[in-house]
């Protein structure tokens, strides 16, 4: 004979108000029911480390309940899952869970809960929608003995179930850097960049834009640092030049800068590719050196002085002009020279117009100098100040004779007296 759920519950609700003593509490329901979900948006895009929130819900519900105060109460429901044990697998997805088996307590029929697990989204991930199996692990009270009316036995049972949720992996541009190649960029200049790029991903970025990015901490950025590509379809390549600039501290190693495309995707929204770090070589900086010697001049005379300029960096000084600082003794009405390219290694001898004055010091000096240049794309440089070097000596013996005042004015009168001495001489002969 086949009595239904209502009869029961109606059949056992008159026991219970008939004999309120004969149990500690009655209690009809089903066991627990288990259900999972992803907590949020459930969509990915590939080479991505995510989290994933599975929600664990108990649907189990407590169809009749009744207790006698006089009795004990039940410390456990029959639809309550105790010591659930969640366990998220990749099943057949192009995805890596990181996460282990993650205990989430005991769930009460009509409760939920949630369970986080990093997933490693693969590179290279085909588009699509994907099911990932979770496991639960759980025990349940099955059957309750009353031995007395403070007394009762309990059965349990463990259940094991697998379920699943579904991720969606959404299609994008993924770049790829095939060439990097830099032209004639040193510390403290400026150079060029070549990039060419490949879309690897399933997307078509549509108003694409491949655009550099300078990394914290590195002394090399980009000048101007975006390109427009427009339209960017899986597969295709795009090649792209961009100037780049490097501070004095970059010299003679390579250092990193970040590649990305900026585009709009399938859905109309706004999104950047993952970023992508390349390197950039840098040469040394362009440096000059005076390796010319000491120029030696003497109080009160003009004259000109030879600076001998070599170049001691990485590259090539175009357009290159020196100038000297002259500064008390020192005058000059020619300050500047013409030197032209200078290549690494090249030397360049400067002349300089110079007049010292008569009560100059006698000792050497160091006078100011520096070079004004171009680099590979004509940017005007100002090298770091150097120093040409010039000794002021006394004249020694007969010149030092010769620039006494006293003795020149003295000389002066013994000229003029053997001139007028002579003079009168001829005269006498002739009369």
């Amino acid at each position: 004979m086949n009595i239904s759920r209502t009869a029961i519950i109606g059949i056992v609700l008159i026991v219970c108000l008939c004999a309120p003593v004969m149990a500690a509490e009655k209690v009809i329901s089903g066991p627990p029911d288990l259900r999972v979900s992803i907590e949020g948006s459930n969509e990915y895009y590939p080479d991505s480390m995510v989290t994933i929130p599975v929600k664990v819900e108990n649907i189990g519900t407590i169809d009749f309940s009744s207790q006698n105060s006089a009795n004990v109460a039940r410390e456990d429901r029959p639809n309550t899952a105790k010591n659930v044990v969640v366990t998220l697998g990749d099943g057949t997805a192009p995805v890596s869970v990181k996460t282990d088996s993650q205990l989430v307590g005991d769930i009460a029929g009509g409760a939920r809960t949630k369970a986080p697990f990093e997933v490693r989204i693969n590179d290279g991930a085909p588009a699509g929608t994907y099911v990932l199996p979770v496991t639960l692990e759980y025990t349940y009270l099955y059957h309750a003995d009353e031995f007395s009316n403070d007394a009762l036995k309990y059965e349990y049972r463990t259940a094991k179930k697998t379920l699943s949720v579904e991720i969606v992996i959404k299609p994008d541009v993924q770049v790829t850097v095939l060439s990097a190649d830099v032209t004639e960029l040193n510390a403290g200049t400026e150079g060029y960049l070549t990039v060419s790029v490949q879309n690897d991903g399933q997307d078509t970025g549509k108003q694409a834009t491949l655009v550099l990015s300078a990394v914290s901490g590195s002394p090399v950025a980009p000048t101007d640092g975006s390109y427009f590509i427009g339209e960017f379809a899986p597969g295709e390549t795009v090649t792209a030049n961009f100037k780049v600039a490097a501070s004095k501290d970059a010299s003679g190693s390579s250092y990193p800068m970040g590649v990305v495309v900026t585009y709009e995707n399938s859905e109309g929204d706004k999104v950047s590719s993952k970023p992508v770090t390349i390197g950039i070589p840098v040469g040394e900086e362009i440096t000059f050196e005076v390796v010319s010697e000491s120029y030696v001049m003497y109080p009160g005379e003009k004259g000109t002085i030879e600076v001998i300029y070599k170049n001691t960096g990485g590259a090539t000084a175009y357009d290159a002009i020196s100038r000297i600082s002259a500064v008390d003794p020192f005058t000059s009405n020619d300050d500047t020279a013409y030197i032209g390219d200078l290549a690494p290694g090249d030397t360049f001898t400067a002349h300089y117009h110079v007049s010292v004055s008569g009560d100059a010091t006698i000792k050497g000096y160091g006078l100011d100098t520096e070079i004004r240049y171009k680099d590979s794309l004509k940017n005007s440089v100002i090298s770091d100040p150097m120093k040409a070097k010039v000794t002021i000596q006394s004249r020694s013996g007969l010149g030092t004779v010769l620039t006494n005042p006293i003795v020149i004015t003295v000389l002066i009168f013994a000229i003029l007296g053997a001139g007028y001495y002579l003079y009168q001489q001829r005269r006498q002969k002739q009369q």
